[in-house]
């Protein structure tokens, strides 16, 4: 090879080192910009399924206070509820709860489809309510999960925890266990 062909080719890698170079920085470039894009997409998938939640939330609440009133005798209902311990918080979408005879405390959890994660939720709710709430330590202490949609499967968990299940029937939210279904007081130092 001549010195003339050793530099042709010297400067035709280099050229082609060059391209490499500019098509390298253009693909890192694209890929910031799908990076970006997906960022943004999954916020705006985050941002509907939190909507779908407070309209689930939303449409609930009326039926649940009625559940709470005639089911359980709650002479207090609140949504939203939040209590907070040092640096912990427990929230529930509602809650309800009686003195006197009844003596009990409901948590409600609504959502809009059962999973199995909102079963292990309600549960874990449900072991930590007295820490959070000692003022209701005398009390029966049930759960209830409210949702539009539930699968069959999850249903039956919820049935054999002693969870009670509302679901959402012609507009409202009405309790849907089974005949043989046992509740469980989740209060084991109340009677």
């Amino acid at each position: 090879m001549t010195d003339n062909e050793l530099k042709e080719l010297v400067a035709s890698l280099a050229v082609q080192g060059r391209e490499t170079d500019r098509r390298m920085q253009e693909t890192d470039r694209r890929m910031q910009e799908t990076d970006r894009q997906i960022k943004q997409v999954n916020k705006q998938i985050g941002e509907i399924g939190n909507k779908w939640g407070t309209f689930a939330e939303g449409m609930a609440i009326e039926s649940i206070k009625k559940i709470l009133a005639e089911k359980f005798q709650a002479d207090t209902v609140s949504e939203r509820t939040m209590r907070r311990i040092a640096n912990e918080t427990f929230e529930m979408d509602a809650f309800g709860y009686s003195n006197g005879a009844t003596n009990t405390a409901v948590v409600v959890e609504i959502k809009s489809h059962l999973r199995e994660d909102s079963v292990e939720q309600i549960e874990e709710m449900l072991t930590n309510f007295p820490k959070f709430f000692p003022d209701h330590a005398n009390k029966k202490l049930f759960g209830l999960v409210a949702c539009v949609h539930a699968p069959e499967s999850l249903k039956n968990v919820l049935f054999r925890k002693g969870i009670y299940l509302a679901l959402l029937s012609n507009d409202t939210f009405k309790l849907s266990n089974a005949a043989n279904f046992k509740p469980k007081n989740f209060n084991p130092n109340a009677a």
